[in-house]
């Protein structure tokens, strides 16, 4: 796996906060990209998630978790949709391929990636859903991007 250090520029994202079963997801990146359509929001890149009950648990009942997509001006909040403003970060990021069945272990990639270059890895990650079940049908195509927030000891 190939892993990146990028700044993530200050952005303006719409997003739903939700604590629920993972399998909710497809219905919440639905009406994210639903209120995206119906109000002609212009976007830049594809929808993400913020886990914030451990990823590996999320399966095994409710997790903490945001759908979010950055959008490009301010925009009405609707329903469960707010707009918040996101800061400057910087992460570490790499590309998981095919299913998530075995995402965790990208993960552990990543980590070892983190303590070899001494980043220390300060938040929740977030998985950018470049090629996925929104806009992809066979879940062995799927792209992932994992992004760990850090910062370089």
């Amino acid at each position: 796996m190939e892993s990146e250090v990028k700044i993530i520029p200050d952005q303006k994202l719409g997003v739903i906060n939700y604590k629920g079963p993972i399998t909710d997801l497809e219905i919440l990146v639905s009406k994210l990209m639903g209120w995206v359509d119906a109000d002609e929001i212009e976007t830049e890149g594809e929808p993400f998630i913020v886990y914030f009950s451990p990823r590996h648990e999320v399966n095994e009942g409710d997790a903490v978790y945001d759908v979010s997509i950055v959008i490009k001006e301010d925009a009405d909040e609707k329903d469960i949709i707010r707009v918040v403003d996101m800061i400057e970060h910087k992460v570490l990021a790499g590309k998981h391929f095919g299913s998530t069945d075995n995402i965790m272990d990208t993960y552990a990639e990543l980590v070892e990636v983190a303590q070899k270059n001494h980043y220390d890895i300060i938040g929740s990650p977030k998985e950018v859903l470049i090629k996925n079940f929104h806009n992809c049908e066979d879940e062995n195509d799927f792209v992932t991007e994992i992004q760990l927030p850090i910062i370089e000891m």
